[in-house]
């Protein structure tokens, strides 16, 4: 039973990290979640009766660890869910890096071929921020059927909650999602090539020429974002930028959120994590986590 167990626990450990990552809106919180819940499930082994997939018992135990943890922390966010875009001031207000959501690398949210066959979007980074704003309880029922394909009743079971509660909270929490934007696409190769030249060559023409006209770009855990190709590129040309631009930064490609992504190093150290989102062969969206790169496993830098 004991080796039988582990094995389960391995296979479904994936599963339960998107799960939690989801809930928590935090990698790094949400892998302590995970491990949380497999000490819990492997000390109440024995109690475990077989009248359920041992799969769903665990989702049940990892659902109500994280919502324990989530009581004890205000939600998190992103900048452009709190603040107007910045306009010509391009001073830094640095924020609590702890109140924003973190990036996740798709090598750890997605390490087997079965598992990308989920739907990539459960982990967009703008489904993952939404889902912050919606109360916990309502959250974790959002996914639990929308995500899961659990029952209602199952979901009852597993959240304590009457039928016609997990309606209600169902109905809420789509509610507030209806508003994410979650299309993206997935770019050519060559796309991402040419990005990746237009940064390491600075060069702003190519860079802002493969920019959407409504491109969004924010930058957590500083407070301000930008809104507009022409904004953007103002950005780009600003003092504080160009000087960032001139110390040899270096973009070594990635993914995470299931989307295409960079981490940045200068002087051979990490510095941040860019996760773009695609829509019709250019970028809609640039989002750059500062210090957010424990993570992410890059090629050694020299």
């Amino acid at each position: 039973m004991a080796a039988e167990f582990e094995t389960v626990l391995a296979a479904v450990r994936p599963a339960l990290l998107r799960h939690c990552y989801r809930l928590a809106g935090r990698f790094d919180e949400a892998e302590d979640l995970v491990q949380q819940t497999l000490e819990r499930a492997w000390r109440a082994r024995d109690s475990f009766r077989g009248d359920a997939p041992m799969e769903r018992w665990l989702f049940t135990i990892a659902t109500n660890t994280c919502l324990n943890a989530l009581e004890r922390r205000r939600h998190l966010t992103m900048p452009q869910l709190e603040v107007a875009p910045s306009g010509a001031d391009f001073t830094l207000v640095e924020g609590e890096a702890s109140s924003f959501i973190s990036p996740a690398p798709d090598t750890l949210l997605f390490p087997g071929v079965d598992e990308q066959l989920e739907r990539r979007e459960t982990v967009a980074l703008a489904f993952i921020a939404v889902l912050q704003r919606v109360p916990p309880r309502q959250r974790a029922a959002v996914l639990l059927k929308d995500v899961l394909g659990w029952s209602a009743e199952e979901i009852s079971e597993a959240l304590e909650l009457t039928v016609s509660s997990v309606n209600s909270a169902l109905h809420r929490g789509r509610e507030a999602l209806s508003m994410v934007k979650l299309h993206h696409d997935e770019p050519a190769p060559q796309t991402l090539e040419r990005f990746l030249q237009a940064w390491h060559t600075h060069d702003l023409d190519a860079l802002v020429a493969l920019l959407r006209r409504d491109v969004e770009l924010a930058m957590p855990p500083w407070a301000m974002w930008f809104r507009g190709v022409e904004a953007v590129r103002a950005f780009f040309t600003s003092p504080r930028f160009q000087s960032f631009w001139a110390g040899g930064v270096q973009l070594v490609p990635t993914r995470a959120n299931g989307s295409p992504a960079f981490v940045f190093s200068r002087a051979g150290a990490l510095h941040s994590v860019m996760v773009l989102r695609f829509v019709d062969d250019a970028v809609a969206s640039m989002d750059v986590f500062v210090g957010q790169t424990a993570q992410f496993r890059v090629p050694r830098l020299s």
